[in-house]
């Protein structure tokens, strides 16, 4: 978890900006606001390439025509004190204070709003410009313009798996089975459009106006690629809540929103989670001690995740 400093402020003044102030803080780094709608991003880990190469990602994001604001970085500092970036702030409430209280449900319009931040991200014109993100703690593309989209993420788990596979394998019998028969579902559907996947879907990073339209969308770069918009769909369901008391009834709520709006068939539905356990598992914490890793293995274990990697159900195209 990254912290406020002090130093920080002072840091801003010789920038340029003092009038800066302490406005959040969490894992990826610490955020000031700057004023005259500019904010500044402290990051914990990114190199200076990397943060010049979201820089070029959010500029061709921009272009795309969402009908909501992203992320635009207008400049990349390195300082005595590390980096940071100097970005347009973004106006608008996350949609999770429109969630209620925990334990509820949530409404109709929230479904609403978070399925239409997905039709959009599945519908921008030029997914291929937007190819620019390394995955997790990879170095390069998921994607290199000539690899399907089930080939690429079918890569990406075999190389997880050779890193974190024998962490798997203890808690998920028959790993090794079940994986053979996910690379084959995988394979047998038919290759479609592909969207932009954002990978971090949750309703802390949609804002929204006062009517819950969305005004931003932020947190790009966990797993952001071109790809099946239907892995995007299925991803969201599961972690719009991962470890409230009502995860699956808030699940299964996305799912009956997913097939009747975009026709997504229930057992892709459950392919696309069995991929993110596989490839996310380990993102938070390589020794799998952490709550993500024992969610990710849970979801494996679902009976109706096992019934369908041990070929219990067909994948409908």
């Amino acid at each position: 978890m990254q912290h406020h400093d002090e130093k920080w402020l002072a840091e801003f003044a010789r920038l340029g900006h003092p009038g800066a102030e302490p406005l959040a803080a969490g894992m990826e780094g610490a955020v000031y606001r700057l004023g005259g709608g500019l904010v500044a991003k402290v990051w914990a880990h990114r190199s200076a390439a990397e943060l010049a190469r979201l820089q070029e990602f959010c500029a061709e994001l921009a272009g795309q025509g969402l009908g909501f604001r992203t992320p635009r970085i207008h400049a990349v500092h390195a300082t005595g004190l590390g980096l940071c970036t100097v970005e347009d702030e973004l106006s608008g409430r996350p949609l999770a204070t429109a969630l209620g209280r925990d334990g509820e449900l949530p409404g109709p319009e929230v479904v609403d709003r978070v399925l239409d931040v997905l039709a959009l991200l599945a519908a921008v014109p030029t997914p291929e410009r937007l190819g620019l993100l390394p995955v997790l703690d990879e170095t390069a593309p998921l994607r290199d313009g000539r690899t399907g989209w089930a080939e690429a993420l079918i890569a990406l788990i075999d190389r997880r798996l050779d890193r974190f596979g024998h962490l798997l394998a203890r808690q998920v019998p028959g790993l090794d089975r079940r994986v053979a028969r996910l690379r084959q579902l995988l394979r047998s559907r038919p290759a479609g459009r592909d969207g932009l996947v954002h990978g971090d879907l949750v309703t802390a990073n949609i804002l929204v106006d006062e009517d819950l339209r969305p005004t931003a969308l932020l947190d790009f770069g966990f797993l952001t690629t071109p790809g099946d918009p239907a892995f995007d769909a299925a991803v969201t369901a599961s972690i719009v809540d991962m470890y409230g008391p009502r995860a699956r009834e808030t699940e299964a709520l996305f799912d009956d929103a997913l097939v009747a709006r975009f026709g997504y068939p229930r057992e892709l539905l459950l392919l696309h989670r069995a991929a993110y356990a596989l490839i996310t598992s380990n993102a938070y914490d390589p020794a799998g001690a952490d709550g993500h890793f024992r969610w990710c293995v849970r979801m494996l274990l679902r009976k109706d995740v096992a019934a369908l990697l041990d070929g219990g159900n067909r994948l409908v195209p």
